[in-house]
C-alpha cells in the first residue's frame, strides 16, 4: 500500500529561473504612453552597450528573436515599442566597440539579422487573416529598424544584404498594395538619410534598380523614390527608357505623371496599373507623401522662367504641374469624389507649408469650381473638406495679410466669380479683404475697378448685381482699414483714397463704349448706389477720426478735377453757371484753409475743411438745398476768418448763428454720415454758439412730433406732393450695415411709455383707434351707400318688400353707381396717403429732436459752466414730459442729467446781478414744471435742474437760501391743497438730503 502510494507521487517540476525585470521591459514597450515605452527601450539598450560586459550570442539571438516578434504583436503599441528598441539594439550589438570586444569569433552578423527577421515575419499561409496582416506588418516595421539602424552601411555598405532588404520590402509592396505607400516610404526616406551620410552611389543605384524589377516604378511610390534619388545623387546611373531624361517631371512626362500620381491607367479596371504594379483597392483618405515629395522638389522653381536657368533641366515648373496633375487631374470633372478630396488636402497643404509665392499658384479654375460648388450646398459630400479650406486660406491671410491679394485674385478673378460670397452662402472674401494690409489693398484695388468696368457678362441685371457686391467689399476695406492698427500713416490714407476715387469714377461719370470703357453701362440705381457708398465710407472715416478732413476734401477736389478732364467720362451733375459759381467759391476757400498755419492758433480750419467738402459733395448730389448752404458757409467762413481788425462780436455772433442752422441742415438728414459730422463741428465751435443759435436748437426740442411740427420746420405746404420714383428691387440693399441711412421706429416702447407718463400716450394710442375705427365705419357706410347695400350684421330699417331686388340696372344707374364708387375710393385713397404723411412727420421729427439733443449734449460737456445753458433746462424738462416717443423722452432726460451731473464744484455757472431776476424766474418754472404729471424720469429731471439752480443761487449769495426755501414751501404747499399738483414725493426728499449737506458748508 505504501509502495502504491509512493508511485503515484507527481514528480516535482524543476525551478526556472524568470528574469522578472526583463519581462517588464517587454511589457513596458507595449504601453501606450511615449514616456515608458522610452524609458523600457532605454532599459534595455543599456544592456548592450559598450560600457557594459559584452552579451553573449545567445543573449543578442534571444533579445533580437523577441523583438522581431514583437513587431509583429497587434498588442497595444507594441510594434512602435519594439521597433524604436530594435534600431537602438542593432546599433549597439554591430558598434565597432562592440563588435572588437565580441571578437571575430562571434555568430551574430548581420545576415544572421537578416535571418531571424525573414524566419519570424514569414507568413507561412496557414495562419488567419488578422495573423498574416500582423506578420506583414512585422515584417516591415523589422525592415524599417533594419535601415535605421544602420548597420547595411557601416561602416561599409553590404550590397548583398541591402539588397535582401530591397527584395523583402518591394516584394510585400507588390503582393499587398495596401502596405505599398508605407513601404515606398521606408526606402524613399533611407535615401535621404544615405545623402546626409555620404554612402556609397551604388547603394542608390540598387534601390533604382530593385524597384525596375518590382514593376513599381510607375506608381506613386516610384515616382518619390526616384525624385529623391535624382535631387540627392544626381551623378549617379539610372535604369534606362525608364523616364524621360531620367526625370518622371520632365515636362513630356507630365500626361504620365497625371495618371501615376491619381493611381489611374487604362488598365485600373482589371486592378492593374500600367507596367504590372496593382492599382491599391483601398482608398486611403490621408494625403500619399509622394505628392508632398513632388511639391517639396518643385518648390524651387515655382515659375516658367526660374525653370530655365539651368539648360540642361527640363522640369515641370510648380505652375505646370499644378495645372496638369492638379487641376486637371485631380479636379478634372469626371473625377471621382475621393480624389477631389486628395486635391483639398493638397491644397490645404500647400496654404499652410510652402511660401507665397507657392501659394499664389494653386487658385485655378477646376479646383475653385469645385470650392465654389461644394460650399454652396452642406448635404455635398466634400462640403466639410470645402469649408476647412476656406478657413485655411482665412488663416493664411491673418498670419500674413499680405497673402490677401492673391487669394481675392484666385477666388473672383479669371479662375472665380465675382459673387463667391453670395454663390457659396458664406463671408469668405468679405473676411479676406478685412484683414488686408495696405500692400495687399494696392493690388485687389485695380482688380475691383477693372470687374466694375466690365463684371464678365453683357446683361445689365447681372452686372448690377456683380457691381454690387463689389460696392460692399470696398466698404468693407475702409470699415476695416480705419479701424487698424497703422490707419493713420501716409499708405493707409492712400489706399484709402483709392477707393473713394473708385466709388467716384463710377457714381459721377459715364464713360462711351470705347477702350477701358464701362460695359454692360451703369444704370442709374447702380451710380446712386455708388454715391451712397461714398456717404458710408466717408461715415466711417468720419467715425474713427482718422483723415476725417483731408478724404472728404481729396474725393471732391478729384470728382472736379475729373469732371474738368473728363478722365473718366462725362460728368453726370448738371451744374448751371451760378451753381458753379459757388462751388468754385468753396474751393477757393478751401485752398486758402489748407494753407493756413495751424500754429498761429486759428480754431475750426479742420471743422470748416470738412463743412465745405461735405457741402460740395451734396451739390454734387444733386441737393437742392446745398447751394443755399455754401453760400451761408461763404458768409460764415468770412466773419471768422476774415481781417481780424475789421472784425466786430456783432458779425462773429452772426456767423456764429448762420452756422447752427448750417449744422441743423445737416442733422436733419437720416443720415450717420451728417450727424456724425455736424457733431464734430458743433464740437469745435460750441463755446461760440449765441443765445440765438441756442434759441434755434431748443425751437425743434419744442416742436411739434408731428405733420404740423413737420411743416412749422421745414416750411412745408399742405398741397406738398412727393413724386413716386421707381425703384430696381434689385438693388436695394438688404444689408442695413452697407448704409449710413438712420431708422428710427417712434413707435418703439409705446406700450412701455403708456404706464410711465400718466397714460397720456396710451390716450393718443386709444384716440387713434378711435379714429381709424370711426375712419372704417364711414368708408363702408359710403360704399353701402354708393351700392345700395348693407352689411350682414346690420338689419335693414326699411321695409324692401315694394322694391325689387332682381331688378337690373339701366346704363344711366350703372355709370352713376361707377361715378360714387369712384368717389368713394379716392376719398379712402387720400384718407390713407394722410395718414403715412402724418407717420412719416412723426419720423422725421423724432430723428430731428434725436439729433438736436446729441448737439446739446456736446454742448453742456464744452459750456457746462455757461450761464446760457441754463436756458436748456426748461426745454429738456418739457420734452421729456410731453414727449410721446419713450427714446425721445429719456434721452432728453439723460442730457439734463449730465449736465447737472458736470456743474459741480467750481463749474457751477457764474451769476451775475444783472441775471439774478431771471435765474428766480427759471428756479420758480421749474417747480410749475414738477407739478405736471408725467413719467418718473421727468420727476428726478425737475429735483435735479432745481437743485442746480439753486446751487448756482448759493453761490452767488448765502441770503439767497432764505428766498429758495420759500419757493419750496410753496410748492410743498400747492402739493397738500391743490388737486392739479402732482409733484413726485422725491422732489422734496433730494431738497432734503441736500439742505443736510448744505448746512454744514454754510455754517463754516
Amino acid at each position: 500500500m505504501a509502495q502504491k502510494e509512493g508511485t503515484s507521487k507527481k514528480r516535482r517540476r524543476e525551478p526556472v529561473n524568470v528574469d522578472t525585470k526583463l519581462v517588464e521591459i517587454y511589457e513596458d514597450l507595449t504601453s501606450e504612453n511615449d514616456e515608458i515605452r522610452l524609458k523600457a527601450a532605454q532599459a534595455l539598450v543599456s544592456q548592450f552597450t559598450a560600457d557594459k560586459k559584452p552579451a553573449d550570442d545567445e543573449q543578442i539571438r534571444k533579445t533580437l528573436q523577441r523583438l522581431f516578434r514583437g513587431l509583429c504583436s497587434s498588442r497595444k503599441a507594441a510594434r512602435i515599442g519594439f521597433s524604436i528598441a530594435l534600431t537602438e539594439v542593432l546599433a549597439q550589438v554591430f558598434s565597432a566597440e562592440a563588435l572588437a570586444l565580441r571578437g571575430g569569433s562571434s555568430e551574430i552578423t548581420v545576415p544572421g539579422v537578416l535571418g531571424i527577421w525573414e524566419g519570424v515575419s514569414n507568413a507561412s499561409g496557414s495562419e488567419s487573416g488578422q495573423e498574416q496582416r500582423d506578420h506583414h506588418f512585422g515584417r516591415l516595421f523589422g525592415a524599417e529598424a533594419i535601415i535605421k539602424s544602420g548597420i547595411l552601411f557601416s561602416p561599409k555598405s553590404l550590397i548583398p544584404e541591402w539588397t535582401k532588404v530591397l527584395e523583402l520590402v518591394f516584394e510585400l509592396a507588390k503582393k499587398k498594395p495596401w502596405v505599398r505607400e508605407e513601404c515606398g516610404w521606408i526606402i524613399y526616406r533611407a535615401i535621404y538619410d544615405l545623402s546626409a551620410q555620404k554612402a556609397d552611389t551604388q547603394v542608390v543605384e540598387v534601390a533604382l534598380e530593385k524597384l525596375c524589377s518590382g514593376d513599381l516604378t510607375r506608381t506613386p511610390e516610384g515616382v518619390a523614390i526616384w525624385v529623391a534619388a535624382k535631387d540627392c545623387f544626381p551623378g549617379i546611373g539610372f535604369p534606362g527608357k525608364v523616364w524621360k531624361h531620367d526625370d518622371p517631371l520632365d515636362s513630356k512626362e507630365r500626361t504620365q505623371l497625371a495618371k501615376v500620381m491619381k493611381e489611374s491607367s487604362t488598365s485600373e479596371s482589371s486592378g492593374e496599373a500600367e507596367g504590372g504594379a496593382k492599382v491599391s483597392g483601398v482608398w486611403n483618405s490621408k494625403l500619399h507623401f509622394a505628392w508632398d515629395a513632388v511639391v517639396k522638389t518643385l518648390s524651387s522653381v515655382p515659375t516658367k522662367e526660374a525653370s530655365k536657368i539651368k539648360a540642361s533641366s527640363n522640369r515641370l515648373s510648380f505652375s505646370d504641374f499644378w495645372a496638369e496633375v492638379v487641376d486637371n487631374g485631380l479636379f478634372a470633372s469626371a473625377s471621382s469624389e475621393e480624389r477631389k478630396y486628395w486635391g483639398f488636402l493638397l491644397f490645404i497643404k500647400v496654404l499652410n507649408e510652402h511660401n507665397l509665392q507657392l501659394a499664389s499658384l494653386v487658385f485655378t479654375k477646376n479646383l475653385v469650381r469645385c470650392l465654389t460648388n461644394q460650399l454652396a450646398v452642406e448635404d455635398r459630400y466634400l462640403h466639410r473638406m470645402a469649408v476647412k479650406a476656406t478657413k485655411a486660406i482665412q488663416a493664411r491671410v491673418s498670419k500674413e495679410p499680405e497673402f490677401a491679394a492673391a487669394s481675392v485674385k484666385g477666388l473672383m478673378g479669371s479662375a472665380g466669380s465675382i459673387n463667391f460670397d453670395q454663390v457659396t452662402k458664406t463671408k469668405t472674401v468679405e473676411k479676406i479683404v478685412s484683414e488686408a494690409n495696405v500692400e495687399a489693398l494696392n493690388q485687389i484695388l485695380p482688380l475691383f475697378e477693372q470687374l466694375i468696368a466690365s463684371p464678365g457678362t453683357s446683361e445689365s441685371k447681372a452686372a448690377a448685381s456683380s457691381r454690387q457686391v463689389l460696392a460692399g467689399l470696398l466698404l468693407s476695406m475702409v470699415r476695416s482699414r480705419v479701424s487698424a492698427s497703422d490707419a493713420a500713416d501716409q499708405a493707409s490714407e492712400a489706399a484709402l483714397e483709392r477707393v473713394l476715387v473708385i466709388f467716384a469714377r463710377f457714381a459721377y461719370f459715364t464713360s462711351e463704349e470705347k477702350k477701358g470703357g464701362v460695359q454692360p453701362p451703369l444704370t442709374q440705381q447702380t451710380q446712386e448706389l455708388f454715391r451712397s457708398r461714398i456717404n458710408s465710407c466717408l461715415n466711417s472715416i468720419i467715425a474713427a477720426q482718422k483723415h476725417a478732413t483731408t478724404l472728404p476734401y481729396a474725393i471732391v477736389r478729384k470728382i472736379r478735377d475729373a469732371a474738368k478732364s473728363e478722365e473718366y467720362g462725362k460728368f453726370i451733375i448738371a451744374m448751371d453757371d451760378v451753381l458753379k459759381e459757388s462751388v468754385k467759391g468753396a474751393f477757393k476757400a478751401l485752398k486758402k484753409l489748407s494753407s493756413m498755419d495751424k500754429k498761429t492758433g486759428t480754431t475750426g480750419v479742420d471743422a470748416f475743411k470738412l463743412l465745405y467738402s461735405m457741402t460740395i459733395l451734396q451739390v454734387y448730389n444733386g441737393d437742392a438745398d446745398a447751394v443755399s448752404m455754401l453760400d451761408e458757409l461763404d458768409f460764415c467762413y468770412a466773419k471768422i476768418f476774415g481781417d481780424k481788425k475789421s472784425k466786430t462780436g456783432e458779425e462773429t455772433s452772426e456767423a456764429s448763428d448762420a452756422l447752427v442752422e448750417i449744422l441743423l441742415s445737416f442733422a436733419s438728414k437720416p443720415s450717420q454720415l451728417f450727424r456724425r459730422m455736424s457733431e464734430q463741428v458743433f464740437a469745435v465751435f460750441a463755446p461760440n454758439v449765441t443765445a440765438t443759435g441756442l434759441e434755434s436748437l431748443i425751437s425743434i426740442l419744442e416742436a411739434k412730433e408731428g405733420l404740423a411740427g413737420q411743416q412749422e420746420m421745414f416750411d412745408q405746404q399742405d398741397d406738398q406732393a412727393g413724386e413716386d420714383e421707381d425703384e430696381d428691387e434689385d438693388m436695394i440693399d438688404a444689408d442695413e450695415e452697407d448704409s449710413d441711412v438712420e431708422i428710427i421706429n417712434p413707435e418703439d416702447n409705446s406700450a412701455s411709455e403708456a404706464s410711465s407718463s400718466g397714460g397720456e400716450a396710451s390716450e393718443e394710442e386709444e384716440e387713434e383707434d378711435e379714429e381709424d375705427a370711426a375712419e372704417i365705419a364711414a368708408f363702408e357706410a359710403k360704399l353701402a351707400s354708393a351700392l345700395g347695400t348693407h352689411r350682414a350684421d346690420q338689419d335693414l330699417k326699411e321695409d324692401d318688400s315694394g322694391s325689387d331686388s332682381d331688378a337690373d340696372m339701366n346704363d344711366d344707374e350703372m355709370e352713376a353707381v361707377d361715378t360714387q364708387l369712384a368717389k368713394v375710393f379716392q376719398a379712402r385713397r387720400d384718407a390713407l396717403s394722410k395718414k403715412k404723411d402724418k407717420k412719416d412727420a412723426k419720423e422725421t421729427m423724432v430723428n430731428f429732436k434725436n439729433r438736436v439733443l446729441d448737439l446739446l449734449e456736446i454742448y453742456v460737456k464744452k459750456c457746462h459752466s455757461s450761464l446760457l445753458a441754463l436756458d436748456l433746462i426748461l426745454p429738456l424738462l418739457r420734452l421729456t414730459r410731453r414727449s410721446t416717443v419713450k427714446q425721445v423722452s429719456n434721452k432728453a432726460n439723460a442730457v439734463l442729467r449730465e449736465y447737472t451731473k458736470l456743474c459741480k464744484g467750481s463749474s457751477v455757472p457764474g451769476l451775475g446781478s444783472e441775471n439774478l431776476e431771471s435765474v428766480w424766474s427759471l428756479l420758480r418754472d421749474i417747480h410749475g414744471e414738477a407739478m405736471h404729471s408725467g413719467p418718473l424720469v421727468h420727476g428726478s429731471g425737475c429735483s435735479q435742474a432745481s437743485l442746480l439752480v439753486v446751487k448756482v443761487l448759493v453761490a452767488h449769495d448765502k441770503e439767497t437760501v432764505r428766498g429758495v426755501v420759500d419757493v419750496y414751501g410753496e410748492t410743498r404747499k400747492a402739493q397738500l391743497l391743490s388737486r392739479k399738483c402732482h409733484v413726485q414725493p422725491s422732489f422734496f426728499t433730494d431738497w432734503n438730503n441736500w439742505c443736510v449737506s448744505a448746512s454744514k458748508q454754510m455754517k463754516n
